[in-house]
């Protein structure tokens, strides 16, 4: 007689899939408007899924394949998000950089102020 896994673990893993991928997308929306959002736990939730996905046998895995497929399309959509986010910054700290170094140059800026005796 082999040892295989009750049905209750695989609906509690198709259940973690669905929440994972909730969270997913609620950290994608966070990220949308700006938020700084914190991967950590995501990291640490998707490896343990993925562990005990692999530790499955091939038949009791199966039936999941749909519901990764769609965390796996909320990942992306993450990915896309941070990744626009990201770029965006980028060039808004190269606009204000810009802005600085011309207003250092045309004397707009305000020049650092010697020390009292000094010029």
């Amino acid at each position: 007689m082999s040892a295989t896994r009750p049905l209750p673990e695989h609906e509690d893993l198709a259940t973690a899939i669905a929440e994972l991928a909730a969270m997913i997308n609620e950290t994608k929306v966070m990220a949308e408007a700006g938020q700084l959002v914190e991967l950590d736990l995501l990291a640490m939730r998707i490896a343990v899924l993925c562990d005990a996905i692999a530790s499955l046998p091939v038949e009791t895995a199966r039936p999941l394949r749909p519901a990764l497929e769609t965390l796996m399309g909320e990942l992306d959509r993450l990915d896309y998000t941070l990744r626009r986010r990201n770029v965006d910054l980028s060039l808004d700290l190269q606009q204000a950089d810009r802005r600085l170094r011309a207003q250092v140059a045309y004397g707009t800026g305000k020049k650092p102020s010697s020390p009292a005796g000094r010029k």
